[in-house]
């Protein structure tokens, strides 16, 4: 007999509705928490950001990237 393991909710507080500012891609250190080493965009569950501000994160990485100010992949 299995023992289903019950998920705890954590609550989390997204850091920009906290602070009350908007992510921009000027600020590329900021949004370079939400990547990973490779270059991908971290996910929701994981970056603990509501979905408003993921959207936004999601949108201003790839405007920095556009304007090479992050990079596409790294470490390949």
């Amino acid at each position: 007999m299995m023992i289903k393991k019950r998920k705890i909710k954590v609550p989390r507080n997204c850091i920009f509705c906290k602070e009350k500012r908007e992510p921009t891609f000027k600020d590329v250190a900021g949004i370079s928490k939400f990547m990973t080493e490779r270059g991908r965009i971290i996910g929701k569950d994981r970056s603990a950001l509501c979905a408003k501000h993921q959207r936004h994160v999601a949108r201003e990485i790839k405007r920095a990237r556009h304007l090479a100010m992050l990079p596409f992949v790294s470490g390949l």
